[in-house]
C-alpha cells in the first residue's frame, strides 16, 4: 500500500491524512519535537497515522521511511517545512522544492534576501540581535522618523508583531522579542525590523507542480492596530477570481515563488498592496493554516489539500485558477481587555440568527476567563459565513459585530 509522510501534521495539516486515506493511501507522521507546540496540540490526531516517528537523525529516519516507498513527504504546518523538504530530497528526490533555498521559505529575513537577489520588489528590513546595529540601519535608510515593524523571524499568527511610530521607544519592543520563546516554541535569537507597509493585505494560496504555479484562492484581510500591536484580525474574505487585483497579486506572487525556490506543493503568501505596488509580508511553503482549507472548499469547491491529492495520487499535473461559487467570510471576534466574559449567551443562537452561518470556533462562553486580544492566538474565536447573496453576508456580519459590541469583559 502506498503512503504519504506528513511532517508536523498540525493546524490545517491535520486534514492531509484523512484526505489521502479516502483514496487508499496511508499516512505516516513525523514530529520535529517530542510534543507539538502548545498552541497546536489540539490539532494533533495520532490515530490518523499508521506510524509516528520523532525526528532525531535525518539520515536514519530517511532510511526507515524509504522502506514504505512514500509518494511524497510534505509539511503539515510551518514548523515542519525545512525537515519535510530535507527528508523529501533524501527519499523521493525532485518531488519537493529547491533545497538550497529552504530557509528562504521559513525565515522572514532569508525571504527578503532571496527577493533582493532575484530583484523582486520587497520591503526594506534588517535582521539583528543588536540595538546599535538597528539604530545605524534606521539612520542609513532614513527611517528614524518613520513607522517601523518589529517581529520574530520564525513565528506565526502575528505573534509579538509590534509597530513603533515616530517617537516610540522601539528599543523596548526589540528587547521584548529578543531571546523569548515564541508561539512555535522557537527562541528568537534575532529580531526582524522593517519599514511599515501601508495598504490592503491579501492572502494568496497557491499550488505548484514542477515549477508551474496554480492559484487556489485569494483572500482579503481586514486587520486593525491596537496600541503597539499590529495584526489583530477582523475578517478574511474570499476575493472573486476575476477581480483585477488578483492578476496583480498573482503576477507578483509567481515572482516570489520563483525567487524562493517553490516548485511543488502548496504555498501560503501574504502580500500588501501598497502605493508602490505589491510587497511581500511573508511566504510559507505549506498549507494555508487554521480553517482556510475548509473555507476554500466552501467558496470554490476545492482546496490546497484536494489539489495535493490529485497531484500525488492521480498524477494530475494541471494547475489553474479557482472560481468563486459563494461569498465566504471568516469574522474574528476580539476582546479589548482580559477578564471574565459576560453577555455571550447569543453565541449559542448564531445558527438561527445568521442565514449564512456555516460554523464557528468560539472556545469561550459565559463566565470564561478571556485574554486581551493582541494577535490571532488571543482572538475570542471566529464565525464562518458563506452564501451566494452578498447583501445577506454583510447583514450577517453586522449581527456578529452587534453581538461582539455587547460582550462584557470585567
Amino acid at each position: 500500500m502506498s503512503s504519504i509522510v506528513v511532517v508536523d501534521p498540525y493546524s490545517a495539516g491535520k486534514g492531509i491524512a484523512p484526505a489521502f486515506a479516502a483514496r487508499g493511501v496511508d499516512a505516516i507522521a513525523v514530529l520535529t519535537t517530542e510534543k507539538p507546540p502548545a498552541g497546536l496540540a489540539s490539532t494533533w490526531h495520532p490515530d490518523d497515522y499508521r506510524e509516528v516517528h520523532v525526528l532525531h537523525d535525518l539520515d536514519e529516519l530517511a532510511a526507515k521511511l524509504a522502506v514504505h516507498d512514500p509518494i511524497a513527504v510534505v509539511p503539515g504546518t510551518e514548523t515542519g517545512v525545512e525537515a519535510a523538504e530535507a527528508l523529501s530530497e533524501l527519499i523521493v528526490p525532485g518531488r519537493s522544492n529547491v533545497l538550497t533555498l529552504s530557509s528562504a521559505r521559513r525565515d522572514k529575513w532569508q525571504m527578503a534576501v532571496a527577493l533582493r537577489t532575484a530583484e523582486v520588489p520587497h520591503l526594506r528590513q534588517i535582521s539583528s540581535d543588536r540595538v546599535d546595529e538597528v539604530a545605524a540601519w534606521l539612520r542609513r535608510e532614513d527611517l528614524e522618523h518613520s513607522p517601523i515593524v518589529l517581529k520574530p523571524q520564525e513565528s506565526g499568527g502575528t505573534d509579538d508583531v509590534f509597530v513603533a511610530m515616530p517617537g516610540d521607544d522601539w528599543r523596548a519592543k526589540f528587547n521584548r522579542i529578543l531571546g523569548c520563546v515564541n508561539k512555535l516554541n522557537i527562541r528568537n535569537d534575532k529580531v526582524l525590523v522593517q519599514e511599515l507597509a501601508v495598504g490592503t493585505e491579501y492572502e494568496v494560496d497557491t499550488y505548484s507542480i514542477d515549477g508551474e504555479h496554480g492559484l487556489v484562492a485569494v483572500w482579503r484581510y481586514a486587520k486593525q492596530r491596537r496600541g503597539d500591536r499590529l495584526g489583530i484580525y477582523l475578517s478574511n474574505t474570499l476575493v472573486a477570481a476575476d477581480d483585477p487585483v488578483v492578476d496583480v497579486l498573482f503576477d507578483y506572487v509567481c515572482q516570489v515563488l520563483e525567487a524562493t525556490g517553490v516548485r511543488n506543493g502548496p504555498a501560503h503568501v501574504e502580500v500588501m498592496i501598497t502605493a508602490d505596488g505589491p510587497r511581500l509580508i511573508e511566504i510559507g511553503a505549506r498549507l494555508a493554516g487554521a480553517e482556510q482549507q475548509e473555507l476554500t472548499v466552501l467558496g470554490t469547491g476545492e482546496s490546497q489539500i484536494t489539489r495535493m491529492v490529485r497531484h500525488r495520487v492521480d498524477g494530475d499535473s494541471s494547475v489553474g485558477r479557482y472560481s468563486r461559487h459563494r461569498h465566504v467570510k471568516s469574522v474574528y471576534l476580539s476582546s479589548p481587555a482580559a477578564g471574565e466574559l459576560g453577555n455571550s449567551v447569543r453565541f449559542d443562537e448564531l445558527a438561527s440568527l445568521l442565514p449564512s452561518y456555516q460554523s464557528d470556533a468560539l472556545p469561550y462562553r459565559e463566565g470564561s476567563t478571556v485574554p486581551r486580544t493582541d494577535d490571532l492566538w488571543t482572538s475570542l474565536g471566529s464565525v464562518v459565513l458563506a452564501t451566494t447573496d452578498a447583501d445577506q453576508l454583510e447583514r450577517d456580519v453586522a449581527v456578529v459585530r452587534e453581538i461582539e459590541a455587547g460582550l462584557i469583559v470585567v
